[in-house]
């Protein structure tokens, strides 16, 4: 049977056994951090030279940049010299462009009866942009692009527009009635001069006498209140048609209403193309 003191022997052995186990485990618990920690401060070494060779490159392209953009602006100096202009005057054209490309996308979103109120402005811009492509701007590609298509723009916008019931007509030296409704752009037939005549019959006491710079009212439409005489007709037939007032006996309004400034001197003398005014109750 072991004694105590071979039983106190054994239990400080077993103790230290304990305790050195147990530092051997802490010591790999540190070994690991140690570990890791070295692995954390090599990475971040990398990283921070890794920032440093980007800093320098990051440098190395403002520098660049800044070289291009010395290079650019030299090249536009050559070229607004060239122009004989300068870089304040080109902003101010390309500012210009752009005011009138955001009015022209304002119009094409109004409707083409609304067009009819914006006849003066869009000629406004037609001609602006013809004065434009004379400028030594339209020598820059891009702007002549831009001035092209704000043309083509326009002209659909002059399309799109309904025609009047009146268009403006301004004598010319020579001109005469006849001579005037034979115009293509007019009526391009001559026989349909008495439509103007009609028109303008409170400035025109005689259709054989106009003169330079008077202005005409060319009419491309018959209004309602208006009757358009065709051959054959006389004032009691019209009178009597359905869309005037389907009665016969009421020529003498029609007659009473055209008479003035002798439009219509003999109520039995009416001649086609003749615009008479109906007057409506």
């Amino acid at each position: 049977m072991p004694n105590f003191k071979t039983i106190v022997s054994l239990t400080l052995l077993l103790l230290l056994a304990g305790s050195v186990s147990g530092f051997a485990a802490d010591r790999l618990k540190y070994d690991d951090y140690q570990s890791r920690l070295y692995g954390l401060q090599n990475r971040e070494k990398a990283a921070m030279q890794s920032i440093e060779t980007e800093k320098a490159r990051i440098e190395e392209l403002r520098q660049q940049i800044e070289e291009l953009n010395a290079q650019i602006a030299a090249v536009w100096d050559e070229l607004f010299a060239i122009l004989n202009t300068t870089r304040e005057e080109y902003d101010a054209f390309l500012d210009e462009i752009a005011a009138m490309e955001a009015r022209v996308r304002a119009l094409e979103q109004m409707a083409p009866q609304a067009l009819l109120e914006q006849v003066d402005e869009i000629s406004a811009l037609e001609k602006r942009v013809i004065e434009m492509k004379k400028t030594s701007f339209v020598k820059i590609s891009a702007v002549e692009k831009r001035l092209n298509d704000l043309a083509t723009r326009i002209e659909r916008l002059k399309n799109a527009i309904p025609r009047p019931r009146q268009d403006l007509y301004t004598v010319i030296r020579g001109d005469y009635l006849w001579r005037i409704s034979g115009k293509k752009d007019i009526f391009g037939d001559p026989w349909k001069w008495m439509r103007i005549y009609s028109a303008n019959r409170d400035q025109i006491k005689n259709p054989d006498l106009i003169y330079p710079d008077q202005r005409l009212m060319v009419p491309r439409q018959i209004g309602r209140d208006e009757h358009l005489v065709l051959k054959g007709e006389y004032l009691s037939k019209i009178a009597g048609s359905n869309d005037v007032y389907g009665d016969p006996f009421k020529w003498t309004k029609i007659y009473q209403a055209n008479k003035a400034n002798g439009f219509i001197s003999d109520p039995n003398r009416i001649y086609p193309e003749m615009i008479l005014t109906i007057p409506r109750d």
